[in-house]
């Protein structure tokens, strides 16, 4: 499918063993050498088909690891292209999930002002959401994504078997996404998410391709509404301001998706305690959101610490916090008035729900 975008068109694609087809997959691309970034566990668990792949081009293994987005880290990368007599005819090619993604679109859309850049997301988070919308981020100090652009791939291949191999954290972290997208839109939208997470089996049942794809579709109708973040778009950091605050007051001890798993539940009582949300529907979206929320203990989480992460958040506006909050499925605002009191108090009821507190 193609996702127009004002900065370039590009496409991206379901394609099975993609690690067989090189040939197919590059023969439309104009480049003269290329250069591999890849996800240093995911090159452990397919050595011997990315050795084949990848033959004698640069290649450098990456640690999936937040504190490799960190932008002290960066001269490394830059370092090793241009050592290597990186060019603008040719291409970097990434594969990886999303830390992968976030540095090597940096990258991309810095060096020389912009190069050719070609994404094979594997993990199921990357696949199912942020492949496509042309962000790119960097940390900052103690601060997680403050620094970035907009600049998407020139070419996106989806091999849906990698996310066989993920672990049952990183699996979970892309069903946060997958939950947020389709508790977004609608109710036809909420009803196909349900089909697909009541059949059980979440890895491989038969609505699995089915709910990716409507993930993408649906994250790519709010980005062509909204390319560079400044409307409709911000409704797609449900979850992400309480979720965010809470991977960097863990050090990123959870993984993204679950931190934003934690992020709407937090979401849904504050809307709840401020009358935007009923209890039936907060009961309705509770009963899913507990089945996936990561298990560690919660209550060694400062609420300090989570506020002050929360006021490092670059979608607040004004002296007060900012919170993404529905009525209903479908039905979200952004708030930007959210008081520090309210986030203590409501730190305090969600603790009391939490799973093995």
């Amino acid at each position: 499918m193609k996702v127009t975008s004002k900065i370039k068109t590009y496409e991206y694609g379901v394609v099975s063993d993609v690690l067989e087809k090189k040939d197919e997959l590059f023969s439309t691309l104009s480049y003269d050498r290329l250069f591999y970034f890849v996800d240093q566990n995911f090159y452990n668990l397919y050595k011997e088909k990315l050795d084949k792949f990848i033959g004698d081009d640069f290649l450098l293994c990456i640690e999936a690891d937040e504190r490799n987005k960190e932008y002290t880290k960066l001269s490394e990368y830059y370092q090793g292209l241009i050592d290597a007599r990186f060019t603008r005819k040719d291409m970097l090619v990434t594969f990886g999930g999303g830390v992968l993604q976030d540095l090597s679109g940096f990258i991309a859309s810095t060096l020389y002002r912009g190069i050719k850049w070609v994404f094979f997301p594997t993990t199921l988070l990357a696949q199912a959401d942020s492949c496509i919308g042309s962000k790119t981020s960097i940390n900052f100090g103690d601060s997680k994504n403050l620094i970035g652009s907009f600049y998407p791939p020139d070419q996106i291949f989806i091999d849906a078997t990698f996310t066989k191999t993920l672990t049952d954290a990183d699996f979970n972290s892309g069903l946060g996404e997958i939950i947020k997208f389709h508790i977004l839109l609608d109710r036809k939208q909420y009803g196909m998410l349900l089909q697909y997470l009541e059949e059980g089996n979440l890895r491989s049942n038969r609505y699995f391709d089915q709910i990716v794809a409507s993930t993408l579709n649906i994250k790519k109708w709010y980005f062509e509404q909204d390319e560079f973040d400044t409307g409709v778009r911000n409704l797609l950091n449900y979850g992400h301001c309480f979720g965010h605050a809470l991977e960097s007051a863990t050090n990123f001890a959870t993984t993204h998706g679950e931190a934003v798993i934690v992020g709407m539940g937090f979401a849904n009582l504050l809307a709840l305690r401020r009358g935007i949300m009923s209890q039936s529907v907060y009961s309705e979206l509770e009963e899913i959101l507990q089945h996936f929320y990561p298990h560690f203990d919660l209550s060694k989480v400062s609420v300090d610490k989570l506020i002050h992460y929360l006021k490092k958040d670059k979608k607040r506006i004004g002296k007060d916090l900012t919170m993404i909050m529905g009525s209903d499925v479908g039905n979200f605002s952004k708030y930007d008035d959210v008081q520090e009191e309210e986030i203590k108090d409501t730190y305090k009821e969600f603790l009391l729900g939490y799973p093995g507190q």
